[in-house]
């Protein structure tokens, strides 16, 4: 009421809060995100006044979740929500260049404002690398629960990694092109390594024709039940899903050069005519 600023308090979950592990992890989420700066990862906001409690403020997004725009846009353009995936690709690749894994990425921790930028949020659950990678990271997830975009290793108890990063990012954007999940049965449901026989990726392709053959590949592999299997780099994702974002930007400016060259053409032949109809006088 002081300052007059519209911002979000992000305070400790009741039913984690006599969890030591938790309220550590807790402390540490606001001295984490202030590390990372990109325009597609929320921003943390310094208080007008000392702190008495535990919480910490983030500024607001004016938009909904991701969620929300695809259930409002559902004739939404594959260019569209290319172009969503990437931004989205862009936040996670800032986390991972501070050495932060984000562990829930899913269409409810996405929000898109009004004029299409997205800003991810909600980080309950990231993690700094350590002395030993991320081998504790995945504790942490377990004790706030999995979604249907979590991978596969957080259910078996494995280690998990950026690449485990990489297959929610994947799941997420599988999700948004399709409308559906790569797997019947989902990794968060899994309950030993024997299930991951079960998990057979179903081509996008097949729920939409628009993506190329490519991209799905793509997909396939970011999305690959194995971690070791997927992408090493996260970067090498991304380039497969720009690709087809290019194409359709530069077939987009073909279209907007045809009309153009034609009238050139026009023209160049009118000034040929009168050319030679000035050599014949």
């Amino acid at each position: 009421m002081h300052s007059e600023r519209e911002m979000v308090m992000k305070a400790p979950s009741p039913e984690l809060s006599l969890r030591n592990a938790y309220l550590e992890h807790f402390l540490l989420q606001q001295w984490v995100v202030e590390r990372v700066n990109s325009p597609f990862v929320v921003k943390v906001m310094e208080p007008s006044r000392p702190r008495r409690y535990l919480y910490y403020l983030m500024q607001h997004i004016e938009g909904e979740t991701l969620r929300q725009w695809a259930e409002r846009h559902p004739q939404a353009s594959l260019t569209q929500r290319l172009d969503i995936a990437n931004q989205l690709g862009k936040a996670v690749q800032a986390l991972h260049h501070r050495e932060i894994i984000h562990q829930q990425i899913n269409p409810d921790n996405i929000l898109i404002d009004p004029h299409g930028k997205l800003v991810l949020t909600d980080f309950s659950a990231c993690h700094m690398r350590d002395g030993e990678g991320h081998r504790h990271s995945g504790e942490l997830l377990r004790q706030i629960g999995f979604n249907e975009h979590t991978a596969p290793e957080y259910a078996l108890a494995d280690s998990v990694s950026r690449r485990s990063d990489q297959y929610s990012l994947a799941s997420t954007t599988y999700w948004l092109l399709t409308g559906a999940l790569p797997y019947t049965l989902t990794p968060n449901r899994l309950r030993s390594h024997t299930d991951l026989e079960e998990l057979t990726y179903r081509s996008a392709r097949t729920t939409n024709p628009e993506i190329s053959p490519a991209l799905d590949d793509a997909l396939r592999r970011a999305l690959d039940p194995q971690r070791a299997l997927r992408f090493r780099r996260m970067s090498e994702f991304l380039h497969a899903l720009r690709v087809p974002l290019g194409r359709a930007t530069n077939r987009g400016e073909e279209s907007r050069q045809e009309p153009r060259r034609f009238w050139q053409g026009v023209a160049g032949i009118l000034l040929l005519l009168l050319v030679l109809s000035w050599l014949l006088r």
